[in-house]
């Protein structure tokens, strides 16, 4: 089913039902109950927390006594994740709860952004009951993948490049389906107060660079889509006109708003995300030794430097290539009780992950015989998992230090393919049989490894249960410890 045009696609995005707001309540309350129940739990920093909590304390607090530092113990990537987790040692103070408190509040919001994106991105293709499906299932997948849960309950990164990836695709479809009725808007009022979700958008994307570098992989994908859409537009507009007329007419009227909210926005957050980190004399030239801007050009020389010149190997890393089918999970935490152990495995699941690839390939064959409309959901979906996870298959190059977890970004799109495909089910009883049947299995999968997510006790057999890769050079117990050497060549989850 073709989108017949922009208006009928525009009119059918907006609808929220009853239902909706049902499903959207309990998912987004699922979600928060999995992610801030017991946060406080391990007591002690885990895996890379031992960077980003301590500098997280010495921005707010700032004393050695306190954090356990004299100076930062890691300068690889920008402040943002940093301030992020000290608003929240800052308001609750510096212990477990604290420097894990912000990522369990983006972890559960960006829950709440799958949701309304999914609905307003299948409602114009399908039924209103499919497409609440659709967006359930996608939201619901999110609340229960493996990794997201993990990322949303540590002190680390990952989850806040993921709430703002997803921040800056939901804004650019938002202003994608704004009214249009006004061709002779005055360029001001396209640049401000006409692009208040492509300036969303900007301020997102500026922000999942501020928190590391990778977050800025899903810019070009982002910019990408307004462009295609607005081209499409002009040719909506002036069917007969031709490609010069239809490129030319939306470079003459997005080129000015798309560079300062999707080029100049973003880059003003970054810069913003230095505030009270970098001493000088702000009311400088740049290059003069001991300016802030100065500082700030220095710190981005050396974060270059660190993951350009990053060499050696550590026992948990695995190439980009390997993070879908799952080769090497992480073991952010362990501990041998005696009797029980407990563990943060953070992996992804099979039931989910592997379906999920499946799902994206076929979301190209139904935008192929949907005739590749731009205005499609596959194209946002598509874009979305593809502008964050293919830039690391290019550009890690001999870069050996690379983990399950920077995929993290691409899992909510993961889950809206697999939403799309729930939606489209929807229609047939056979195929929502099926489909009740595939999410009680996953249901069942992610109540089986939720010990080894969130530590949890469980028996030594128990846990073996759950490792069915194990082609790990003679390791048996996971070492959380060790941070040097060469990974297993084989699948290993331990």
């Amino acid at each position: 089913m073709t989108v017949p045009n922009h208006r009928t696609q525009e009119a059918s995005a907006g609808g929220w039902s009853r239902l909706d707001t049902v499903l959207f309540v309990s998912i987004v309350i699922g979600a928060a109950v999995l992610r801030f129940v017991s946060l406080g739990r391990p007591i002690e920093l885990v895996f890379d927390e031992i960077f980003y909590a301590r500098d997280a304390c010495w921005y707010v607090i700032g004393t050695q006594d306190v954090c356990g530092i004299t100076d930062l113990a890691s300068r690889a990537h920008p402040p943002l994740g940093k301030w992020l987790i000290g608003a929240g040692i800052a308001i609750f103070g510096y212990d477990p709860f604290g420097w894990r408190v912000a990522s369990a509040a983006l972890g559960t919001a960006t829950v709440a952004l799958v949701y309304p994106m999914g609905l307003r991105l299948l409602r114009p293709i399908t039924t209103p009951i499919a497409a609440t499906i659709g967006a359930a299932a996608g939201a619901g997948l999110l609340t229960i993948d493996f990794l997201h849960l993990v990322h949303s309950r540590v002190g680390m990164l990952d989850a806040f490049i993921a709430f703002f990836v997803v921040g800056a695709v939901f804004g650019v479809v938002l202003d994608r389906d704004r009214r249009r009725d006004r061709a002779d808007a005055p360029w001001w009022l396209r640049l401000t107060l006409g692009r208040p979700w492509r300036l969303v958008a900007g301020i997102c994307l500026g922000a999942a660079a501020a928190v590391k570098w990778s977050g800025a992989y899903v810019a070009p994908a982002v910019i990408g889509l307004v462009v295609a859409w607005e081209i499409a537009e002009r040719r909506r507009r002036e069917p007969e006109a031709g490609w010069a007329t239809w490129v030319g007419g939306a470079f003459r009227r997005e080129a000015l708003p798309t560079l300062v909210l999707l080029g100049i926005v973003p880059l003003l957050v970054y810069v913003a995300s230095y505030t009270g980190r970098m001493p000088g004399e702000l009311i400088a030239l740049p290059w003069v030794e001991g300016s802030v801007w100065r500082g700030i050009w220095e710190h981005q020389r050396a974060m270059l430097d660190f993951h350009t010149a990053l060499s050696g190997d550590h026992p948990y890393q695995s190439p980009p290539w390997s993070w879908p089918l799952i080769k090497r999970p992480v073991a952010y935490w362990f501990l041998d009780e005696g009797g029980a152990y407990r563990e943060i495995l953070a992996m992804g699941n099979p039931v989910a992950w592997w379906p999920g690839l499946l799902a994206l390939i076929g979301l190209v064959v139904t935008w192929w015989r949907a005739g590749w409309s731009v205005w499609r959901p596959e194209l946002v979906i598509l874009a979305g998992a593809l502008g964050t996870y293919l830039p690391w298959l290019v550009l890690s190059g001999d870069r050996s230090q690379t983990f399950i977890w920077y995929l993290l970004p691409t899992i909510p799109f993961l889950c809206l393919a697999l939403g799309f495909f729930a939606a489209m089910a929807w229609d047939r009883m056979a195929t929502r049989i099926a489909m009740g049947v595939y999410a009680l299995l996953i249901v069942a999968s992610f109540g089986f490894y939720l010990p080894l997510l969130v530590a949890l006790p469980i028996s030594p057999d128990a846990w073996r249960l759950h490792i069915p890769f194990r082609d790990c050079a003679g390791q048996t117990l996971p070492d959380d410890t060790t941070s040097s050497g060469k990974p297993p060549p084989g699948w290993c989850w331990i």
